[in-house]
């Protein structure tokens, strides 16, 4: 039973890391066509800027690794443009 936990949480430790990338990459997908249709969607210029801001600054924190920083940066991103 204690082998099961010790092998579950070992698991999760190691995979958790490549989820929070995929949800990272998925994430910035999503905020690239809101700013690309940013007419269409709804979000004005200026916002589209800063979105486009953050967008940068999550790929280079994705790049370099941090998934943890890539994802708070998205999220700011897609919560600003109210992008799902």
């Amino acid at each position: 039973m204690l082998q099961s936990l010790v092998m579950c949480c070992a698991i999760t430790i190691v995979f958790w890391p490549a989820t929070a990338s995929a949800d990272c990459k998925a994430d910035i997908s999503k905020v690239e066509y809101a700013i690309d249709h940013a007419k269409r969607v709804g979000i004005e210029v200026t916002t589209a800027e800063r979105m486009r801001a953050l967008l940068q600054d999550a790929n280079k924190e994705r790049k370099a690794g941090n998934e943890q920083k890539c994802q708070e940066l998205i999220n700011e991103a897609k919560n600003m443009g109210n992008v799902e």
